[in-house]
């Protein structure tokens, strides 16, 4: 894809033409912008038709007239007056943004995602490259020039990209569609509804049996919001997704994964895709970031200690976070989370030398001057009384995903979690859904949980729940009876896990005895004081059709 400037008009060459924005307009000279030149407006010329998309603001690093710059340095085309830009154009020195919402959502109507995506790659666009938005506020002009309308300018860099791609969603309540599952699976749908009052429904369960394919769908899902796998539902814009699992036998993609195939996805066969590959940008269509957390280092590799590791990084991560009101707020958010079922007075780093550098106001008020000593390998410690106090193997995985999610959520993220509870004490259980709560509520998230508890579901709206189960044809879903917002646990283990269905071996204990028993009012006089009241209720409806009364006295 070329790209050329033009100051007087547009000639027929097939590619993206920037115009002055003052041509074809009764204006003698560019629009400025306090001192910067940078208006310009974007046309696209095929087989010599043009299509307008609309205004754009072009900055050049160091150039506080972006025209100036393009005369200079690019190169000039024969036989007419454009000058082909395409090779000036690289992100590390320039930066663009649209002025309105309608030029992305005019490139979506137009452009498939692949060619949307190389245009605004190619116009080094900040919405693309989103994740460079930090380094671009330095730039001079950048805040006055770009962002000249504040937050309505910082709205475009965060939704453009996924406007231009099809892929943003505002709704309060959406739904996503999994259909593309093997044959064995019945379609899956999860339903997001923030405007409910009570149990908002940001989170969606899966639960099941094992062998019910909870971890294959999470990973179907992970595939097809990255892009490695195509579906043709239209899905909501997530800018990050994050997925946790900690399962020894996980099997999702680490980021270095998800790159690598988007990368070989688009082979050099197609046209547009050998000028992605050429670019050496391994960037996501349908995300902007992905963020896995879980066993496997950045190379891949299973690595028992890599938690610890990541942990110690995300937690420094967020304490040296530029702006100081965020990063004490988080930290005193992660803390007091923690707090939740690890009694412990303060956290520290291991410093390089074996000692514990403790995060003290000091330190959160310069925290360059601790973190070059801090030995990341080490992990979080947790500091009692001036000793650092062993933690359980629950708490140990509590404290690897509470810090790990509270660094890497962002904005508009979507967060996939595998059977979070496989470690975790129902406390450690509760203390998770009160933090991913409190997270998804404060970046505007969501999340999807493969799991087996009946604590995660009491917090969850019925409608986002999805109970699987094996049928001859394979997998089946359906929604709990009960409402399990706010729900008793024992209906919630009776209706959702099939608990009903199942014979215990208290009841099997039971019905041993009722067989092998003449005299039914003796038995329950003997034994109702040695079991609860599940187990007298069920004996009561054993022995029923067999005694007209039984009485049975409060223990």
């Amino acid at each position: 894809m070329k790209f050329y400037y033009s100051k007087s008009y547009v000639d027929l060459i097939d590619g993206i033409h920037i115009l002055q924005d003052n041509v074809g307009t009764s204006y003698p000279a560019p629009w400025n912008d306090f001192d910067y030149i940078v208006t310009f407006n974007v046309v696209y010329v095929k087989d010599a038709k043009q299509l307008k998309f609309g205004e754009t603001k072009i900055l050049v690093n160091g150039f506080d007239n972006t025209s100036k710059y393009f005369i200079e340095k690019g190169i000039k085309h024969e036989g007419g007056k454009s000058t082909d830009v395409t090779l000036l154009l690289e992100a590390s020195n320039v930066v663009s943004l649209a002025s309105d919402i309608e030029f992305y959502k005019s490139i979506s109507k137009h452009f498939t995602i692949e060619e949307a995506s190389l245009l605004l790659e190619g116009i080094c666009d900040a919405s693309y490259n989103y994740d460079s938005f930090d380094t671009y506020r330095l730039w001079p002009g950048f805040n006055s020039a770009l962002l000249r309308n504040g937050t309505t300018a910082e709205a475009r860099i965060k939704k453009g990209f996924p406007t231009a791609t099809g892929r943003y969603s505002r709704d309060k309540h959406f739904s996503i569609d999994i259909d593309s599952l093997p044959e064995t699976f019945d379609p899956i749908e999860l339903k997001f509804d923030n405007s409910r009052e009570l149990g908002a429904a940001n989170i969606n369960l899966l639960i099941g049996k094992n062998g019910t394919g909870k971890t294959h769908i999470l990973k179907h899902l992970s595939e097809l919001i990255t892009g490695i796998e195509t579906s043709k539902n239209s899905w909501p814009y997530f800018h990050k997704l994050i997925v946790i699992a900690f399962s020894p036998f996980e099997n999702f993609h680490t980021n270095d994964d998800v790159a690598r195939i988007l990368i070989n996805k688009f082979s050099p066969q197609n046209m547009l895709s050998r000028e992605l590959v050429k670019s050496k940008r391994q960037r996501h269509l349908k995300i902007n970031k992905y963020a896995y957390i879980g066993y496997k280092n950045e190379t891949g590799k299973f690595q028992l200690d890599w938690p610890k590791e990541y942990s110690a990084k995300s937690l420094l991560k967020i304490i040296t976070e530029d702006n100081i009101t965020h990063r004490l707020s988080r930290f005193a958010t992660l803390k007091a989370t923690l707090h939740i079922s690890i009694d412990f007075d303060a956290l520290a780093f291991k410093a390089k030398d074996g000692n514990h550098i403790l995060i003290t106001e000091d330190f959160l008020a310069s925290p360059d001057s601790f973190s070059r000593n801090v030995d990341c390998r080490a992990g979080i410690c947790f500091i009692k009384k001036g000793i650092e106090i062993p933690l359980s193997s629950g708490q140990l995985i509590y404290s690897y995903i509470i810090p790990a999610l509270a660094a890497e959520i962002e904005a508009e993220s979507l967060v996939i979690i595998d059977e979070p509870e496989l470690y975790l004490h129902p406390s450690l259980e509760v203390g998770l859904i009160t933090m991913l709560q409190n997270l998804l509520k404060l970046t505007s998230s969501y999340a999807v949980i493969a799991t087996h508890s009946a604590v995660l579901a009491r917090e969850i709206d019925s409608n986002a729940i999805n109970i699987l189960r094996r049928s001859e044809n394979g997998t089946i879903g359906a929604k709990p009876v009960v409402e399990t917002f706010g729900g008793s646990l024992d209906a919630i283990i009776g209706d959702i896990f099939d608990d009903y269905d199942e014979l215990k071996p208290y009841q099997q204990v039971i019905d041993h005895k009722i067989a092998s028993s003449t005299d039914h009012s003796d038995l329950v006089m003997r034994l109702g004081p040695m079991m609860g009241d599940e187990g007298l209720a069920y004996m009561s409806s054993k022995l029923h059709p067999q005694t007209e009364t039984i009485v049975i006295k409060e223990k």
